[in-house]
């Protein structure tokens, strides 16, 4: 998981501050339908991989995997930041 802590990190803070959680809430583990985001939600993570990231990601992407973690969207992020 080192490579994808900075990622993780900001994430994290971006879902937290969005659903208004303690950061100790939150884990790696943590699924996506866990956090109980909204549509919105989902945009502000398309748009925050996209401008730090450089990394587009789309709706198909969370449709196809509708229980992924946190540490598999990172994943996910970090891997298509390499190509």
């Amino acid at each position: 998981m080192e490579n994808i802590v900075p990622i993780y990190d900001k994430i994290s803070e971006m879902i937290c501050d969005a659903k208004d959680l303690e950061a100790d809430a939150i884990t790696p583990d943590t699924t996506l339908p866990e956090l109980e985001l909204d549509s919105l939600d989902y945009v502000e993570l398309m748009v925050l991989a996209k401008r730090q990231y450089d990394v587009t990601l789309t709706a198909e992407m969370f449709v196809n995997r509708p229980f992924m973690t946190l540490r598999e969207l990172c994943q996910l992020i970090d891997h298509e930041r390499v190509r």
